[in-house]
């Protein structure tokens, strides 16, 4: 007696066809179609492709389950996957995974995914500032260059279309959406516009993932200081640490927290 193997198939047969619709989402990426399949509750599998890499999602009752791609399953084909900036999304027929590998709630699969991108371009950000860093030594005898660096002086500092006076703060440190340096008053470091950058990303994913409409502006207070980030409507982030003497209610009244 023999037994013929099991064949996982990639295209339903040709006498099957997936319900529902299908179409295509401009500008959607993975962790958006991840959090519509969840959503929508149903069991299937949805084939990625991306180039060369083709992997293999499998969504349960609202959850992401298992995946695979080439050698790799579960919470490390996903993650792969969710970094993946281009690609189809496609429903699939495949035979069910005898074993459901990923256990974690989806969303906080997402949001690895994110800071694992978010930790990577932060290297690159940092190397490029340290290579701009030392060819500045090189050609002005050992200038820093991050950015605008100057001392705040009495002058009116617009933010969000919103004026507070320069010398009411510490650091004034504007990014641009990829964490670029554009501005930098007061002096500080690019560890410390990486951890900004960062915050504010995270507070954009909290956000979206409870509904909340854009991300405007946050205090972070801290035992002996605090910190206010404000996300412009064009994309830059300023980061606003004020100084002690500064009257931090009136500055929570103008932005709106």
């Amino acid at each position: 007696m023999t037994t013929k193997p099991s064949i996982h198939r990639d295209t339903p047969p040709s006498n099957v066809r997936p319900s529902g619709f299908q179409g295509q989402i401009k500008g959607a990426t993975i962790p958006d179609l991840v959090q519509l399949e969840c959503l929508s509750g149903v069991q299937r599998a949805v084939r990625v492709t991306s180039g060369s890499n083709v992997g293999v999602l499998f969504f349960r009752a609202g959850e992401l389950v298992h995946a695979i791609f080439r050698s790799l399953t579960g919470e490390a084909a996903a993650l792969d996957m969710l970094s993946w900036k281009e690609g189809t999304f496609e429903p699939v027929e495949r035979e069910w995974p005898a074993q459901e590998t990923i256990s974690c709630h989806w969303q906080g699969l997402v949001l690895r995914a994110v800071q694992m991108q978010d930790e990577k371009q932060a290297q690159r950000v940092v190397a490029l500032h340290s290579d701009s860093r030392a060819d500045s030594r090189l050609k002005e005898g050992g200038r820093s260059d991050v950015g605008e660096s100057m001392e705040l002086q009495a002058t009116p500092l617009e933010v969000a279309d919103h004026i507070f006076r320069a010398e009411d703060f510490e650091v004034v440190l504007r990014l641009r959406p990829e964490g670029a340096i554009v501005q930098n008053l007061g002096g500080t470091t690019q560890d410390f516009a990486d951890i900004v950058a960062y915050a504010c990303r995270l507070a954009e994913l909290i956000g979206g993932q409870l509904g909340i409409e854009r991300f405007v502006a946050m205090e972070c207070t801290f035992k002996n200081e605090q910190l206010f980030v404000v996300h412009e409507r064009g994309g830059d982030v300023v980061a606003l640490k004020p100084r002690r003497s500064a009257d931090a209610g009136a500055i929570r009244g103008v932005l709106g927290i």
